[in-house]
């Protein structure tokens, strides 16, 4: 591979001690040169190509920290059910959806959100009865969090009115106790099938079973969408068997072409512990990153553990606080670094009491243990978490797609939803993410959140939770490598780091905030070779 001189636009490099560079050489899989274009063109190689920006802005490739690339893959293959406001085009859309499948497959959707549907409620059993009768009809909620199925959904996962509800998770009944068909959090595993992957109370069970080679397609067509919104880096937060063998054989046949980040799910802890195996284990591509665990349900679902403004709490816990405790410090004491799903600010302070009790037991420095999404902490907790060293990794573009919806269930709490601009007054590291399939990899978008903290009904949810531009760009690059661990080979345009680059057709930190959203990628660079291309 021969040397790349780029010049000709905007260098955004993420770099405070050179922030922006008229040029960039690129030779092999790294940045050799960042710095002036009379430079650069003394230094350039015989016979390196020189690629000219044509007034587009050259940026580090962004690093999405939070993200469920094989879930969205197999999302992609379903029916799109995202935004949709009214029963009948539910029905109608998976009608559509099942029209292109054999005549025995399951029909399967994503994406709904109840706060649209009429009621506010999720679709019925009785309502996927229309789609299907003879076929298991099963969508996804938009949160990933829990599935609406129809009454032979439930017939043949064996749910019936007299299935106790597991601890964690939810069977939905109607008034009268008869099953209504939402099945959530620690119940999912009932929907996976007798050898499908089973994770018991250690999360919502999103991993349903396909054939291994429709698996890898699905993780291709993710690839593609990641790879196409500039992102080089991504890690995965909830990796089980299913993942890690999808993710394995990509990497030996050739068709990673991103870099992945896996977050074992604990349920899978004690494997880990046997093998000895610690956060960083892998090579450039495809690396163990540590443990995923879960305190809460969801915001977008209703199903956190949050105050419900009469005395008591809505939601539920997957744990008992005790049992999470443990599955943190036995994470921590081997080595790995642990990113726990927390949403309310009980289950916040859980996790942050188990973090402290770890790194007293056993100290380690540098662990960044993180807490994924944390919704809605208190300004002590901000607080400790600082002390503490621990790193919230949080998805503004949701504070936009759902804040609505969030705002009219909880009221005003939901102003402090994901706070970042709390946590950069409060000396907390902002890492921004998409949590795709959730919200989309929009990462102009999501920096248009960030910034503006605007809702799809265009209001503003938490004015003092906004952050500013070159915050939100960094929390997609270096601030989301170093919470990966990886500041050193990615995450912004130094000398000695990967070649990790997207091209976009306009500087986000010079547009004018409004049209921040309509950036776009026009190429993207991983170890210096293009993967994808407008």
């Amino acid at each position: 591979m021969s040397a790349t001189l780029y010049l000709g636009g905007t260098i955004r490099t993420v770099d405070p001690i050179r922030p922006a560079a008229e040029a960039l050489i690129v030779d092999g899989k790294r940045i050799v040169f960042v710095g002036s274009e009379s430079d650069a063109r003394a230094l350039i190689p015989s016979g390196a190509g020189i690629r000219d920006l044509d007034g587009a802005c050259l940026l580090p490739g962004f690093v999405d920290a939070h993200t469920h690339p094989l879930m969205l893959g197999q999302c992609l293959s379903w029916a799109d059910l995202s935004g949709v406001a009214d029963d009948a085009v539910v029905v109608d859309r998976l009608r559509a959806h099942a029209a292109t499948l054999p005549p025995d497959a399951p029909i399967r959707g994503f994406g709904y959100d109840q706060h649209l549907l009429p009621g506010g409620r999720h679709p019925s059993a009785d309502l996927l009865d229309r789609v299907s009768g003879e076929r298991e009809v099963v969508v996804m909620h938009a949160s990933g969090h829990g599935y609406a199925v129809n009454h032979l959904a439930l017939r043949r996962a064996g749910i019936t009115s007299d299935t106790p509800t597991p601890l964690g998770g939810l069977i939905g009944r109607d008034g009268n106790g008869h099953l209504d068909g939402r099945v959530f959090d620690a119940a999912c595993d009932l929907l996976t099938g007798p050898g499908g992957v089973k994770i018991t109370n250690h999360g919502p069970n999103l991993h349903l079973g396909d054939d291994p080679d429709v698996l890898l397609a699905q993780f291709l067509s993710a690839q593609q969408v990641l790879l196409a919104a500039g992102v080089t880096t991504a890690c995965d937060c909830q990796v089980t068997e299913r993942e890690l063998g999808v993710y394995q054989r990509a990497r030996t046949d050739g068709y990673l072409t991103m870099r992945l980040s896996m977050m074992v799910l604990s349920s899978h802890l004690a494997a880990l512990e046997t093998l000895g195996l610690h956060s960083g284990f892998g090579d450039d591509l495809l690396w163990l990153g540590g443990v995923k665990c879960y305190a809460d349900g969801s915001l977008i679902s209703g199903t956190a553990d949050v105050p419900c403004g009469c005395g008591n709490y809505h939601g539920h816990v997957y744990h008992l606080f005790d049992e999470l405790a443990e599955l943190i410090e036995r994470a921590h004491r081997a080595g790995l670094q642990t990113g726990t799903h927390a949403q309310g600010e009980r289950s916040i302070g859980v996790v942050l009491d188990a973090i402290e009790d770890a790194q007293r037991r056993t100290p380690r420095p540098d662990a960044r243990h993180r807490i994924e999404h944390c919704g809605l902490p208190s300004d002590d907790q901000i607080a400790r978490m600082a002390r503490l060293g621990v790193w919230p990794v949080s998805q503004p573009t949701q504070v936009w797609q759902y804040g609505a919806g969030i705002r009219w269930a909880l009221g005003d709490p939901a102003e402090r939803m994901y706070p970042a601009g709390l946590y950069h007054s409060g000396g907390v590291p902002v890492v921004l993410s998409s949590d795709t399939p959730v919200t989309m990899p929009d990462v102009p978008r999501s920096i248009h959140a960030a910034v503006t903290r605007q809702t799809l009904d265009g209001a503003m949810l938490g004015a003092d939770c906004a952050v500013p531009i070159d915050v939100a760009l960094a929390g997609w690059t270096i601030r989301a490598a170093e919470v990966l661990h990886r500041e050193r080979s990615i995450g912004s345009l130094q000398v000695g780091k990967l070649a990790d680059l997207v091209l976009v057709d306009h500087d986000p930190t010079e547009v004018d905030t409004a049209d921040l959203p309509g950036v776009e990628v026009v190429e993207t660079i991983v170890g210096g070779r293009v993967v994808w291309t407008r």
